[in-house]
């Protein structure tokens, strides 16, 4: 198979309309083999009007894809109805979470709940029911969502099987869907280990902004379980190096760990979104963020709980509109952005296997990059000067300045 000189394959990719820059690097494994990947920089007009083309249809996709893995999650756990911690696998080993970590985090979480003195309780996202088991029996009422309808229909069979769960409802709805519940009929909203799965922070504001009309006052928001976005860097550093081979280099042990930053594809927030909250929702008076308690490293290290109080109609002095989206691009502008952006990785992910494909079909036959990495302008300037160039054939660089 014959090798494409270098500025063949950078031209290819950047006569495609999305991609200002490109760069092609030659990687090596830790046994010393070589191959090419190849680094794209998007125009971030293009990636903005990507973004806003493809999101409905993104949003659907990415629901349908975590109702597909959670009804294969729950149908391969076959033991019966009974809530159990099917799905729950480190980032660290690939295996399943230990059992006794599991209980006491799922112990932590449930008195973090019953502290706040709710007897009508609204989980969305309830999943196998872990928390329904533990809070329902002692509830006047208690309504779960979720988007599963195997996890939907597991949790009314088993309901019905226990008489102090036999007044619990469920709903088969994805977070943004509340229609037909009535408003303050609840006094917690539980959002638990759910949003890191949403498409966006836009959408867990749109959550936010309808769940507090269905809060009592006095009553409170519970968002349990939020990657926090300052430990990011962190969390993919202490992964990246648990799962490196030993003959790894720290060169590409740093690229690992950026790549993994940038192409985040779960919902990772920042807690300064949630104080800016107080400030743009109605009702919501304050939010306190907690540290997470446990023995589990993984479960607690990385992640944070918040505690929102809904009041009545009470908007701060401060607050100047009820969108917390223009101040959001404020901040993002000038002290980084509020939470990892997945509608943006997933577009990137999407169009680097593009790009992929319309290198295959231009070149059929010839040796090509074994991937095309598409990133934000800001990524790639980050990453391109640790790049390694890949040689060009003999006389590239002279047609490159023949062809200025």
């Amino acid at each position: 198979m014959g090798a494409l000189p270098m500025n063949e394959i950078e031209r290819a990719l950047m006569a495609h309309p999305d991609v200002t820059k490109a760069f092609l690097s030659l990687e090596q494994t830790h046994d010393g083999r070589q191959f090419k990947i190849a680094f794209v920089a998007i125009d971030p007009d293009r990636l903005s009007a990507g973004k806003s083309k493809r999101l409905q249809a993104e949003t659907d996709r990415r629901v349908g894809q975590w109702r597909r893995a959670f009804d294969q999650a729950y149908r391969h756990d076959a033991d019966g109805y009974a809530p159990s911690f099917v799905g729950w696998t480190s980032n660290f080993t690939n295996r399943p979470i230990p059992e006794p970590d599991m209980v006491d985090w799922l112990d932590h979480t449930v008195r973090q709940i019953r502290a706040l003195g709710a007897r009508r309780i609204l989980e969305i996202g309830c999943g196998v029911g872990l928390l329904v088991e533990k809070l329902a029996p002692s509830c006047e009422t208690y309504c779960g969502t979720d988007l599963s309808p195997v996890a939907v229909h597991r949790l009314r069979a088993f309901a019905q099987s226990r008489p102090e769960l036999r007044h619990v409802e469920f709903l088969e709805r994805e977070a943004t869907d509340l229609r037909g519940l009535s408003p303050h009929s609840f006094d917690a909203v539980v959002l638990n280990s759910v949003v890191q799965y949403f498409p966006g922070i836009e959408y867990l504001h749109s959550v936010l902004e309808q769940a507090v009309d269905l809060v009592a006052p006095g009553g409170h928001i519970f968002v349990g379980d939020v990657r926090n976005l300052e430990l990011l860097p962190v969390f993919h550093r202490e992964v990246q190096s648990a799962k490196a081979s030993p003959g790894a280099t720290d060169a590409s042990l740093e690229r690992k760990i950026f790549l993994s930053i940038a192409q985040e594809r779960e919902l990772v927030i920042d807690p300064c979104y949630f104080q800016g909250v107080a400030e743009s929702i109605p009702r919501i008076s304050r939010a306190e963020v907690l540290l997470k308690r446990g023995s589990s490293y993984e479960l607690t290290r990385y992640r944070y709980d918040v505690v929102m109080r809904v009041d009545h109609q009470a908007v701060p002095a401060c607050r100047e509109n009820n969108s917390l989206v223009p101040q959001m691009k404020h901040w993002a502008s000038e002290s980084g952005p509020m939470a990892t952006d997945p509608m943006a990785a997933a577009f990137l992910q999407h169009l680097g296997m593009e790009l992929g494909n319309v290198l295959r079909t231009q070149f059929p036959g010839l040796e090509l990059p074994a991937a095309v990495i598409a990133l934000n302008q800001r990524d790639f300037a980050e990453i391109a000067p640790s790049l390694s160039s890949a040689p060009d054939e003999p006389g590239s660089h002279e047609a490159d300045e023949a062809a200025i």
